[in-house]
């Protein structure tokens, strides 16, 4: 019996065309960019009050505006 011969028997090509960028994943990056960008503008407002070591809990003090629903918020 004799060897088949490998040259004239091709490969199946695995190599596929790359899908298409479409809408979807362009409101996805758009996305992407909008929380990153919140996050990085919600961080430097933070450092303009100090950072994280100024929030040591619950607020407990209303200004003179909301003074009237301090029984509903119970504070």
């Amino acid at each position: 019996m004799s060897q088949p011969n490998l040259e004239s028997v091709s490969a199946p090509s695995v190599l596929k065309k790359k899908p298409q960028m479409n809408i979807y994943t362009v409101l996805l990056l758009i996305a992407l960019v909008s929380l990153l960008t919140g996050c990085v503008l919600l961080y430097l407002e933070l450092n303009a009050y100090g950072g994280f070591s100024a929030i040591k809990g619950r607020v407990s003090m209303l200004g003179e505006t909301y003074r009237h629903l301090s029984p509903i918020l119970r504070v």
